[in-house]
């Protein structure tokens, strides 16, 4: 259904001791007039069309594995149909502890892709926080069709980091750092995610 632009924003704020607050947002807003149409139809290129309830479903369905999974807790979220933006986050005790919740969501979803993989690493005696990004979808893409493709083509990725202390570096090149340097921001086109033609790994190195 996502034929327009969107934007999918992840952020995630690391304390001094590794404990911090992640949020998702799922940004539509540039779409919202071609969606409320979309929303009246049954099917889009041979997909069904979810309905307003059967979405605000399977975003309960993910706030509530956040909230059973120790560690995590603050869990929000918000479901704006008028605007099309949908947002959940959480606060987390340690970056362990967020891995952990992203590993639960896969299994709830009965995604075995990678199951043990790890999005995030925080080294606490070198104040290093890594965004990894092992998972590659190219095989995944190449078998959609062309109208699924075009999904890809003017939809972009975010993730923005930010700390407690000044970053010292940031190891992907496209990332800009903030004026006061604790933060990092790095915005791709999602196709190019998809195709891995670039990648959002980011070892980010803080001053101790």
């Amino acid at each position: 259904m996502f034929q327009s632009c969107f934007e999918i924003i992840e952020q995630v704020f690391i304390k001094n001791d590794g404990s911090g607050n992640f949020q998702l947002i799922v940004n539509m807003s540039k779409s919202r007039s071609r969606l409320n149409s979309i929303m009246k139809m049954k099917k889009v290129n041979g997909h069904d069309v979810p309905t307003k309830d059967e979405m605000s479903q399977k975003i309960a369905d993910i706030e509530r594995v956040f909230i059973k999974t120790p560690g995590i807790n603050n869990v929000k979220k918000s479901i704006d149909f008028d605007s099309y933006i949908f947002t959940l986050s959480c606060n987390f005790t340690s970056v362990t502890k967020l891995n952990t919740v992203v590993k639960a969501i896969k299994e709830n979803e009965n995604d075995k892709t990678n199951i043990n993989e790890q999005f995030y690493a925080w080294d606490n005696i070198t104040k290093t926080f890594t965004r990894l990004n092992k998972n590659s979808f190219k095989k995944e893409y190449q078998k959609l069709s062309n109208a699924d493709k075009e999904v890809f083509s003017s939809a972009n990725f975010t993730t923005i980091f930010k700390f407690e202390s000044a970053i010292a570096s940031a190891s992907n090149k496209e990332a800009n750092l903030s004026s006061n340097k604790k933060a990092v921001m790095l915005k791709m086109n999602l196709l190019d995610l998809v195709t891995d033609k670039k990648s959002i790994e980011n070892k980010i190195n803080l001053t101790k």
